[in-house]
Parts: C-alpha cells; structure tokens; sequence
C-alpha cells in the first residue's frame, strides 16, 4: 500500500505546474540525502511562491491509505505544504516532531491551516494534541475550523475536556457544527450539560440560542431536557422545530413523548433520512430552513 506521502505527492506533481514539479522532486531529493533545517523551512514559507493558491476538488485528495483523512477546501500550496511535512515523516522521522514546533511558531495564518488540517496524517499524535488545542485558541476562523472542522483529528486524540471546549468555542464563534467529524460519537453528559447551560444562559439574555447547539445533547438525559425542548419548539426562526423533532425522535428514555404530537409533521421527515442533524446544519449554512 502506498504511504500518505507517496499518494499525495503524486497528486501534487499532477496538479502543479511543471517547473514546480521539477523544483519539489530535487529539493525532496536533496532533502532525503541530508536534511537541511534552513532550506526546509524556507521551502516550506516559500510554497506560494512556486505553487498556486488555486482549490482542489475535494474528492481527488482522498487516498486509500488514510479513508479517514477528508480534506475539505484545499489549494495547491496547502497540498505541497503537506507534502513537504510527509517527506519528513518518511525520509527523516526523528526531526519532524522539532521541526513541526518550529514550523508553528513562526507560521502565518496560511502556514498554521496547513501544519493543523495535516494532522491525521501525521505520527506522534499525542504530542500533537497539545499544539492543536492550543491552535484552537486562535482568533483566526481559518486556523480554528483547519482543526475542528473536517478533521477526524480531535475525535480520535482529543479527551473529553478538549472536545467539549472545542465544541463549546465553536458554538460561541457560530461555526457549522454539522461539519465537526464524530460530532454525535463524542456526545457526553458533561458536554450537554455545558451546552444546556449556554441555552438558560442566552435565553435569558434574551439572545439567540443556535439550533445546531442541541444536537451533542441528543440522548443525553439532561435534568431540564423536557422542558428545553418545549421552548425551543415554541422559538420562532430556521431550524428550530426541526432541531426540537430531532431530539424527540431520538428520545431512549420517552421523557419527550408528551412533544411528539407537536413534531408530527416531521417525524416521517426524520424516519426516511430526509431530515438529519447534518441536512438541517447544511441548510442553516446555506440560510435555508
């Protein structure tokens, strides 16, 4: 089977222009011999220079040696910058987890997309978790969403404190939950009841509350779930009924069967797969219903 690097590299050097192409496979060359920590960080600041910030279609970065790996909005840049990355994991393993850290400390906010959005094909990961937490503080949408969106990364390495501040922040900065990877596997009674909390909190600031906030607190029997779900149906605005059927539908404990009369109409909706969490987040992104 081939390794993340040798697929992607191949990908690059289809999508590139030729002189790049040429320029990365004597540079990798160069590299595998001996590597050179200045000329790589150069090569790897200098990426736009050679290569283009044109996007990739999704779908044709997906390899078989990663299934989980799904990148979303990628430019070629990113992609050689992650190739870069990958040479070190294959040609010089005990550098990379050093040169990685200093790659970050200097990255700007292009750089820092692509060191965070590679990090499901990178080793060492649990010496990678603390750098993407801290990457999650970041003020900087794109920094945020290159690791909590899209990224199996924080479902598979985060604990249940980074997860659930990962979910929390992105309530709070109003990003697509729908677009979070393992979002309903990683629910959990601490983090529903966090979340319910931010509701009481909003409602009676008489501030929003996001339908897509409800969904890590499918199935979690929080003390107050009835009687949240009763008010979000009586909320006006997109998604919120249908949030509200949603939750009742996936009711295990019947403590919401006295609301399904008010979501009737949306049950059948729900039971052929046509209404789901990830369709309702999706029309919410789009500014549907």
């Amino acid at each position: 089977m081939d390794s993340p690097f040798a697929e992607l590299r191949q990908r690059l050097i289809e999508l590139a222009p030729a002189e790049a192409g040429q320029w990365l496979h004597q540079f990798l060359a160069h590299q595998a011999e001996s590597f050179e920590p200045r000329p790589f960080y150069y090569a790897f600041s200098g990426a736009t220079r050679r290569f283009p910030k044109v996007p990739v279609q999704d779908a044709s970065l997906r390899i078989p040696s990663s299934p989980d790996f799904a990148p979303h909005g990628w430019t070629i840049d990113q992609l050689a910058r992650t190739v870069l990355l990958l040479s070190l994991v294959e040609t010089h393993p005990s550098v990379f987890l050093q040169t990685y850290r200093a790659l970050l400390d200097t990255a700007d906010m292009r750089e820092s997309v692509a060191l965070f959005a590679a990090l499901p094909l990178l080793p060492e990961a649990a010496a990678l978790v603390p750098l993407a937490r801290d990457g999650l503080r970041s003020n900087i949408v794109d920094v945020f969403d290159a690791i909590a969106l899209h990224n199996p990364f924080p479902a598979m390495h985060f604990d249940e404190e980074g997860w659930n501040q990962m979910v929390l922040k992105a309530i709070f900065i109003r990003r697509p939950i729908h677009r979070i990877r393992d979002i309903e596997k990683r629910a959990n009674p601490a983090l529903a009841q966090s979340l319910t909390d931010l509701a009481h909190e909003r409602w009676a600031a008489n501030r929003p509350v996001p339908p897509e906030l409800w969904r890590s607190c499918q199935q979690q029997a929080t003390p107050t779930l009835a009687v949240d779900v009763a008010r979000v149906l009586d909320t006006p605005g997109p998604g919120q009924r249908e949030a509200a059927a949603l939750l009742v539908s996936a009711d295990p404990s019947g403590s919401l069967a006295a609301l399904r009369p008010e979501v009737a109409d949306l049950l059948p909706r729900i039971e052929s797969g046509h209404l789901t969490w990830d369709s309702l987040g999706q029309a919410l992104e789009s500014g549907g219903n």
